[in-house]
């Protein structure tokens, strides 16, 4: 399993996916690998190629929900080629090439998302409710690899 950590941490709270990376390093179990990436769009598809499963970890900007809101979601419903953040951007649109390509991508894709309040300021550090959202992220990164790791029919 890949947690692929997206955003850029010099643009204020974009840089919250490589925070969680941070706060993850050295607590995942084996065979998890932590994958802090500022790349975007098709670009993608190499950090996404020839694993079986990936939990996506990004910036977004809706203005649906406050800022430190953590969003966690198959990515079958995103269900649209847009996306709140410039990463998401053709996200659903750069798998469905790539799969009908035949490149090797992950069969199960999770995205946790976190609503953020400035990601355009060129400003590091993260502002106070997406900072607090950290730890909520992990714990819900750590609920996604909890329900994958459960053996068929169990409950977890």
């Amino acid at each position: 399993m890949l947690i692929l950590c997206l955003g850029n941490d010099i643009l204020h709270d974009d840089g919250v996916g490589w925070a969680v990376a941070d706060a993850l390093e050295g607590r995942v179990p084996p065979g998890v690998t932590i994958r802090r990436s500022a790349l975007s769009g098709f670009y993608l598809l190499d950090e996404l190629t020839g694993w079986d499963s990936v939990i996506v970890v990004d910036a977004v900007q809706t203005g649906a929900h406050p800022p430190g809101t953590v969003l966690s979601f198959p990515f079958e419903a995103l269900g649209t080629d847009a996306g709140p953040s410039p990463h998401a951007v053709g996200l659903p649109t750069v798998v469905a090439l790539g799969r009908r390509s035949g490149v090797q991508l992950p069969g199960a894709i999770h995205i946790v998302a976190i609503e953020v309040d400035d990601m355009a300021s060129f400003r590091e550090g993260l502002t106070p409710a997406v900072r607090a959202a950290v730890p909520k992220a992990v714990n819900a990164i750590r609920s996604v690899m909890d329900r994958a790791s459960a053996p068929v029919g169990a409950t977890v």
